[in-house]
């Protein structure tokens, strides 16, 4: 099944945070697909790692911005700035870019 949306853009608390959840690809494997392709395409480093049983959590850096990576098995995959106003430029592109790329993709 095609779906129109891939990302899901999710305002959260008081702050104004911004997530990004990729919706369809929620696995473990997929978070896997996800480093390497900021990886490749962002040329991202990995600054921090925290690996659960059922979570995964990655501080990632990108043209000398921070941002997080998760995957929790009950929620999925999804990504957010670490910039004070809780977004950014960088963010809305990879989403877009995401969304571009994943969106003729078939799942379920």
């Amino acid at each position: 099944m095609k779906k129109e949306n891939v990302i899901y853009r999710k305002k959260k608390g008081s702050q104004g945070v911004v997530e990004y959840h990729v919706l369809g690809l929620e696995d473990s494997d997929f978070f896997d697909t996800l480093i390497s392709f900021f990886s490749k395409n962002y040329n991202t480093e990995i600054s921090v790692k925290d690996e659960g049983t059922n979570t995964r959590s990655y501080q990632l850096r990108c043209r000398n911005e921070y941002f997080i990576l998760k995957h929790n098995s009950d929620i999925g995959n999804w990504f957010y700035s670490c910039q004070p106003s809780g977004d950014s430029e960088l963010m809305e592109e990879i989403a877009a870019d995401l969304e571009n790329r994943l969106k003729d993709v078939s799942y379920e």
